[in-house]
């Protein structure tokens, strides 16, 4: 580094630019990303479906979220819908329950019914 360009040794100090990284903790466990799957037209077609529906309940936005839609009500997430991408399988839609995703299999459109009877319960609990 050209030496008119280095910083001055109490900028340095201040910045921490010289001390090492701590080591990592262990007892931190790390969060294992979910694997996200291309989905087909039949599945982006269903799922603008359910997405209609849902912006239509009181106080639902949706945003766009790693190839997919999530959903709010208010601040809360309480659903992600394909887009682009679809979290593990690429028929499965995710809502949230109790503070755990869950998946649900979207085989046709017959399935229309019951993922919305799920999206429900997620938005009835996202308070």
């Amino acid at each position: 580094m050209d030496q008119s360009n280095a910083p001055s040794p109490a900028l340095r100090a201040s910045r921490k630019l010289d001390s090492p990284l701590p080591p990592p903790d262990s007892s931190v466990r790390q969060t294992i990303r979910p694997r996200l799957v291309p989905v087909s037209e039949e599945m982006r077609h269903l799922c603008a479906l359910l997405a209609r529906e849902i912006l239509r309940w009181p106080d639902v936005v949706a945003r766009p979220m790693f190839g997919m839609r999530a959903f709010y009500r208010g601040s809360v997430i309480f659903a992600m819908l394909p887009g682009k991408r679809a979290m593990e399988t690429p028929r499965s839609i995710a809502y949230k329950l109790l503070h755990k995703w869950r998946a649900f299999e979207l085989q046709d459109g017959r399935d229309i019914d019951s993922a919305l009877a799920r999206l429900d319960r997620a938005y009835a609990r996202a308070i």
